[in-house]
């Protein structure tokens, strides 16, 4: 019977041969360039890292009392491998963030003027980090930092007719050490030397002085500083951060 079906219908019998062989070379080789572009394959780690971050600061206990909700900045990094082909990388950062603002408005000898007044607290120092690379999608990673953090507060002048800056002035700084820890990950696309990178972490610094917003004097001041009373405090910050690393 097989024998005289097979007589009967020989192609038929040839036909599903090919198709199985043709299915299951398809798919191995779908699999195979599947796991290339899933793993991709280092032969050496870059030496430079990049990273651009914007990112949300809340406050935590005491400095919590004196700020205006959660502030918001920006994160620039620059790290380098100790040594070749290992996950240590160091280098340096600049963060900037808004602590406190206040504008008024108003006009002075027919000049419509803007004024604001602002605290910010910028923070500069050395970053390293431990980037294990391991050969997932999401890559994992710790950094630790160290630096100074500047507190300054300044009242900058508009001309709202002319939309030009009319004069800045430094009303208040100080700065005190600073220190960090950060826990991110990678995003690792198909293009592998540029990730999305997220991070979760702590700001934090000792106690010193800055100047902030009275919201209680808001609106019974002629120049907006004058709203902005001195306080110490210790400062420490729950972070979140969301940007773009570049390796080479």
């Amino acid at each position: 019977m097989q024998y005289s079906s097979l007589l009967l219908f020989p192609s038929l019998k040839v036909g599903y041969w090919y198709f199985a062989r043709w299915s299951i070379a398809v798919l191995f080789i779908f699999l195979q360039s599947g796991d290339a572009a899933a793993q991709y394959v280092i032969q050496a780690l870059p030496r430079w890292m990049v990273s651009f971050h914007g990112e949300v600061m809340i406050p935590r206990q005491p400095v919590n009392e004196f700020l205006d909700g959660d502030q918001w900045g920006y994160r620039i990094e620059a790290q380098y491998r100790i040594q070749y082909n290992k996950p240590f990388m160091m280098g340096g950062y600049f963060n900037e963030a808004g602590l406190s603002r206040y504008v008024i408005e108003y006009t002075n000898n027919g000049t419509n003027i803007k004024e604001k007044a602002n605290t910010r607290r910028l923070e500069t120092g050395m970053v390293m980090g431990f980037y294990p690379e391991v050969n997932w999608l999401l890559q994992p990673y710790i950094q630790g930092r160290f630096g100074v953090a500047i507190f300054t507060s300044s009242s900058i002048l508009t001309d709202l007719d002319a939309d030009e800056l009319i004069d800045r002035f430094n009303e208040f700084s100080t700065a005190v050490n600073a220190y960090g820890v950060d826990f991110g990950v990678h995003i690792v696309p198909n293009i592998w030397y540029i990730r999305g990178d997220v991070r979760l972490g702590i700001v934090a610094n000792p106690s010193t002085k800055f100047l902030s917003l009275n919201e209680d004097k808001e609106g019974t001041v002629q120049y907006p500083i004058e709203a902005f009373d001195e306080h110490v405090s210790s400062g420490r910050w729950f972070k979140i951060s969301v940007g773009v690393s570049y390796l080479f």
